[in-house]
């Protein structure tokens, strides 16, 4: 049996996972990433009577699986190859954090060369932090034209920047990080800071993640961290976190919900939709307020702002995520390069099912479902939000964000549109 050069300890470290009390190096309790039990029901174990196992199961959520699919639903990876994905970034940020020895891995365990967990600063502190980082930064020319290709006026563009969508400068991360030192600060416990090989404080920025900064602000308008659209997407993935887990000094971002537009003292209603940058620009072309999620089965940080907005009033949640949750599954042959694994063109003319589709569309609609679930334990109502579809109900393929809905119709229908 082929054996992976890590196993779940180091997934779980990555991601940040605290481990409880109790068990053994080989099996061990977990704060749970989904549904945040730590009573000890979700255990991560590594082997089994010899045999490598590198699962997971939660007794108080009934998640499970293995530790590539769990870091593909943390990390917001979906489709066929999501657990290809995981493993080709999982292994990129352990050679980023150099636990490399040759050719082969040097396998981490509790006594061998596992970083200490910094504890995560004060949200206050953070926010605090973060917003003398944005300072120090500006939104470049060609980022700023991206904003334009989505639709976005000049006076948004002004508004994203001024909220803190900001380019990175990796040339700078060592000077950014010293600047902020200079004011006093600590950068310790700070997501996205570190000590580099120098035992100098850096900012992580590379040119790898070249790309623009688009801020998660919390319900209490703190910015909570940073996910980055970078310019050349890591493994098809176009949004990364801004984060420093594993390396000296560091710790994790975690995956917070953000929170886009203004929430009334009384907020009735809220939408939600997967992504950060996706709310923000939503909530500012229609005036509503959105609630970003990280990915779409990602939606451990959503249910305290939930029940938060609950205590407040709230009465509807709309469901906005990504029109793929409609997706008609007849095959024609547009897949690209999936369609030559599938190896089977004939579809096309029989009309048969495709499944890649099928397998993108059921993990989309599991995902809402989760939604769905938690509206029903906090007593909401929760709507579906669909948008241009056909007299069937199957989306038509023009317009898949509800961003792009939003840019790409007149006033009158947005109106109509809720």
């Amino acid at each position: 049996m082929y054996e992976h050069p890590f196993t779940i300890k180091e997934v779980a470290w990555l991601l940040s996972i605290r481990c409880l009390d109790g068990g053994s190096a080989q099996e061990f309790p977990v704060e749970c990433p989904y549904c945040g039990d730590t009573r000890g029901k979700c255990s991560f174990c590594v082997s089994k009577n010899g045999e490598m196992k590198n699962v997971f199961n939660c007794f108080h959520c009934g998640e499970s699986g293995n530790m590539l699919t769990l870091y593909a639903d943390i990390m917001g990876f979906y489709g066929a190859d999501r657990c290809k994905e995981a493993y080709q970034d999982i292994r990129k940020r352990l050679e980023l954090n150099r636990q490399v020895t040759g050719n082969g891995y040097k396998k981490m365990t509790a006594s061998s060369g596992m970083k200490e967990v910094v504890p995560k600063k004060s949200p206050e502190y953070l926010d605090f932090v973060y917003r003398e980082l944005l300072s120090l930064l500006k939104l470049q020319e060609r980022h700023r034209q991206d904003f334009k290709r989505r639709g976005a006026a000049d006076i948004e563009i002004k508004e994203l920047e001024q909220k803190g969508y900001k380019s990175i400068e990796p040339e700078n991360s060592v000077s950014i990080a010293e600047k902020l030192l200079e004011k006093g600060l600590r950068l310790d416990g700070v997501p996205g800071f570190f000590r580099n090989r120098d035992g100098m404080w850096e900012a992580a920025f590379y040119e790898g993640n070249q790309g623009y900064l688009c801020p998660v602000y919390s319900l209490d308008r703190k910015i909570a961290g940073f996910q980055i659209r970078v310019d050349n997407p890591i493994n098809h993935r176009k949004y990364i976190w801004f984060t420093s887990s594993g390396f000296s000094g560091g710790t994790s971002s975690g995956s917070p919900a953000g929170v886009s537009g203004y929430i009334s003292p009384v907020q009735r209603s809220i939408h939600v939709t997967e992504g950060i940058l996706k709310a923000e620009l939503a909530s500012l072309r229609s005036g509503y307020p959105y609630i970003g999620i990280p990915g779409v089965g990602n939606y451990k940080s959503l249910f305290p702002v939930l029940a938060d907005l609950k205590s407040r009033g709230l009465q509807t949640v709309y469901e906005c995520m990504d029109m793929d949750k409609m997706m008609d599954l007849t095959c024609r042959c547009d897949c690209m390069e999936k369609c030559i694994v599938c190896g089977t063109p004939e579809r096309l003319l029989r009309k048969q099912e495709c499944p890649q589709k099928r397998r993108k569309r059921d993990t989309i609609r599991k995902g809402c479902l989760k939604l769905y679930d938690m509206c029903e334990r906090l007593g909401l109502n929760c709507q579906r939000i669909s948008w241009d579809t056909d007299a069937d109900g199957l989306w038509l393929g023009n317009y898949k964000g509800v961003d792009d809905w939003i840019y790409s119709k007149p006033p009158e229908e947005k109106e109509s549109f809720y």
